[in-house]
This record gives C-alpha cells, structure tokens and sequence, in this order.
C-alpha cells in the first residue's frame, strides 16, 4: 500500500514530528510504500531525507505558512487572504496527489486535513488524522470529522472540541490510540546528571516541550519563589526552544530565563532521552494539551509527573500514584505538589516506579503504531 503523509510544520522537530517518524518506521517495516509531504523545507524535510524517506516539497503560500494557532484566528482580509491561498494550495495539491496514486492519506495536524486531506478527499483517496490538541479551532472543527475516514484521537479529551452531534453521528470512525514509549530504545539511554549546571545532589525539575504560552511555563515562573524559598537546591532546567513565532519570542522574553541563577536555558536538545534519567521531577503545566510524549518518557524513566488538569494530561498521570494534578493557575497548588516531591526522595521513586509499570502496560510504543498501521490499513478497506 502507498500511503503519504503530510506534515504542516517542518520547520522543526518537536514531539509531533518525531512521532510521525515513528510511525513512518512502522509503516516501512508493514512493507508499506511510504511518501512524505511536507509544506516547507526545514530541519524536519532534512532529518526525513537523512533517515532515507522520500520527501516531496510543496510550500504553504504566506497566509497559510504562520506558525501556531494564529491562523485560526484571522479576521477580515486577512481571513479572506487566507481562504483564498488555502483553494489555490488544495488545487495545486490535487494534481500531486493525483500524479503520486496513493492508497491512503495520513495528516499528522488539522492545517494538513484541511488543506491536502481536501484534495485527497476530491480525488476519493481514504484520509487518516491523529488529533492530538484538544484546543479548538473554532468552526473548522465542524469539519474534520465529515472529512476524514478514520479519526484517531490521542485521548479522549481531544474529543471534547468536535460538535456533540457529530460525535454521535460519527461515533464510528473515532478511535483512541496513545502516545507511546519505544523500551528497548530508552532504556539504553544514559544519566547526564552530573553535566548538568548544578550540583549533582541538586533537584532537578525540567519543563520540556516547545516555549509558547499554550505549554504554560509561566506558571512555573510564578510558582518559583514559594518553591526556591523553601527548597534551595531545587534547579529549574527549560529544555526545548521557541518555534520561531514572534509571539513565541515575546513569550520567551518575558520569561526572563537568565534572572534566576537556579533556572538553566538548555535550548533545543537532541538527547532529550538521556536528560529524563536525569532528572527528578518533570513539569507539565499546559493550558491546552493533547497528552505530550515527554509525559510517557519521563514515566519510562521512572520520574514522577506535575502536570496540568488540562486535555489528556490526567488519563495519563494519575493523582497520587505516578504524580500530582493541579488545577489550571494555582500556582499555589502547583508549588504544594514541587515542594512536596522535592522533600521526599522515597515519593519519587515510589511514584516513579508506578510510571514505569503504567507505562509499560498502556504506553508501549510499538503496541500502539502497530494499531495506527492497522486503522491506516483498514481507512483502504
């Protein structure tokens, strides 16, 4: 089977691109023919090329090429402008598509559904998405599931955004499948602790993922001084970058990373395995969320998770046995949950192992490929 895959974002390769290459590795080893097209040239186009996959470049138009969330929010021209470039893309898409014979689409976002799964849709070619964002897209969510063959969801609260009689009439094509963790591969990963800029009898905790507001790191911010003050050899490490938006930028600015000598900007990282055997704590504070990779490695590594009750974060940590839930902007209840692990290093590792076990049993990455190849396989039937 011929399937191609559409990547919307290839400028990087944070937590979405980098499941996409599993899965494309699980696809090649089906005995699939698997293409790739992406929207831009990037560091994503360059790791795909690298790692012996056929890439196909067709760039978004300007309106289209934004990075982030702010393109659903365009008004008045703007949106007209946009609109308009998206028609022209889907046209220019179609004759690809067409010329390429594919048997199934895979979108790995909603910009790629709405755009190539479109021309995919026109030429009668079965389409395929893994939503992983439970934020809304205001009335472009009317469409996804009408459009699309098969919908996978990475929780179950990623569901929530889809009108509710949608979901009932298209009940059938909904399934969820979890994010998952490749063992044999992390489990060869190996402790930086002692490069990292503190101490090695330090705590460390770590935020990781992309720097933008709806990844929350300004509550960790505002929760700092109560969790400094009264654990000081706490350590804060950021790892991860800003998607180059330039609201990012600001975002990151006002973060004012480099103020506190007990917070360390690691920027962009490519051993982000080895940096959970690392660490003691890590931190998920998002405002919107589908359930982040980093949450499944950290419990790989046995590290308890804070997260945020927000999206799929709490059907993954669960309260009290493999981590703490905090509610949206307590940053009050948010420091309660820090200082309490850090005070106790046989809650760590009590928890910790819990993860492991809960990863093992529910996050296994092949497992859950594996089911993805098979919805793929099934989207032709």
């Amino acid at each position: 089977m011929k399937i191609l895959f559409i990547e919307s974002y290839p400028q990087v390769v944070f937590g979405q691109q980098r499941t996409m290459l599993r899965l494309l590795n699980e696809a090649e080893d089906a005995g699939h023919d698997c293409v790739v097209m992406c929207t831009a040239e990037g560091e994503y186009t360059k790791l795909l090329r690298e790692s012996g996959y056929k890439v196909l470049v067709c760039e978004y138009p300007k309106a289209l090429a934004s990075y982030g969330g702010a393109i659903y929010r365009y008004k008045g021209w703007a949106r007209f402008k946009c609109y308009y470039q998206g028609l022209m893309y889907v046209l220019s898409t179609f004759k690809r598509i067409r010329e390429l014979k594919v048997d199934v689409m895979y979108c790995n976002d909603m910009r790629g559904l709405l755009t190539s799964g479109v021309a995919a849709r026109m030429l009668g070619v079965p389409v395929v998405i893994w939503d992983k964002l439970d934020k809304p897209h205001g009335w472009f969510d009317w469409l996804q599931l009408p459009l699309v063959t098969r919908n996978i969801v990475i929780c179950y609260a990623v569901a929530s955004k889809y009108p509710r009689w949608q979901k009932s009439l298209f009940n059938h094509k909904i399934e969820r499948v979890f994010e998952g963790v490749d063992f044999s591969t992390f489990d060869r990963y190996q402790s930086l602790r002692n490069d990292l800029p503190a101490d090695s009898d330090s705590i460390y905790m770590a935020i990781v993922g992309t720097i933008t507001r709806r990844k929350g790191h300004h509550r960790v911010f505002d929760a700092l001084p109560k969790v400094q003050a009264e654990i000081p050899n706490l350590h804060l490490l950021v790892i991860g970058e800003v998607s180059g938006n330039s609201e990012d930028d600001e975002y990151k600015d006002d973060l004012k990373l480099k103020s506190n000598e007990r917070v360390h900007y690691l920027g962009f990282r490519n051993d982000v395995g080895d940096l959970m055997k690392s660490i003691d704590i890590l931190l998920v504070p998002s405002l919107n969320e589908g359930t982040p990779l980093v949450i499944n490695e950290a419990m790989a590594a046995s590290v308890p998770v804070v997260g945020s009750r927000a999206g799929g974060i709490p059907e993954v940590v669960v309260d009290g046995e493999t981590g703490y839930l905090f509610d949206g902007d307590d940053t009050q209840q948010l420091a309660k949950c820090i200082i309490e692990l850090s005070k106790d290093c046989q809650l760590r590792q009590k928890m910790g192992t819990e993860g492991r076990r809960r990863a093992e049993l529910k996050f296994n990455r092949s497992v859950q490929m594996k089911r993805v190849v098979e919805i793929l396989e099934g989207a032709k039937k």
